[in-house]
């Protein structure tokens, strides 16, 4: 007899089960790329062997994640996770849209607590982060 479930657990052992699981997950945490960039997107993640940014390899426990734009749905980088939740970024990438309220929110992780969780406008959120920075040195060397 066909057993859907035990069908299911194999499938997703499969090189194609995993690529569906991943392209859903991504979808599911707001990627809005065309399928045949999701396409490119994934090989790029398959063959990435360091984070785009920081240009640290994948070891440890520090895995690669898809970073993109959470109020565009753009993709950015592949990054590690270090990278992708705690990087310090001048440039404002700590400075995200939260569309369940309405506003723009920085955030400041370390140590899997925050240290700064703010709302406001997207200008607010600048002065916010560019007054953190400079009140709190030691967090950015």
């Amino acid at each position: 007899m066909y057993d859907k479930k035990e069908w299911n657990k194999n499938y997703r052992k499969t090189p194609a089960g995993k690529k569906s699981n991943i392209i859903s997950a991504w979808k599911i945490q707001g990627l809005k790329e065309s399928k045949e960039f999701i396409e490119q997107i994934y090989e790029e993640y398959l063959s990435s062997e360091e984070c785009q940014l920081c240009g640290e390899p994948y070891l440890n426990g520090n895995f690669k994640s898809m970073d993109h734009c959470h109020k565009s749905g753009e993709f950015r980088n592949i990054v590690c996770n270090r990278c992708n939740c705690w990087r310090i970024d001048r440039a404002g990438k700590n400075i995200n849209w939260d569309k369940d309220r309405n506003k723009y929110v920085v955030k400041i992780m370390r140590n899997y607590k925050y240290v700064l969780r703010k709302r406001g406008t997207e200008e607010q959120c600048r002065e916010i982060l560019n007054q953190f920075i400079l009140d709190n040195p030691h967090y950015f060397t």
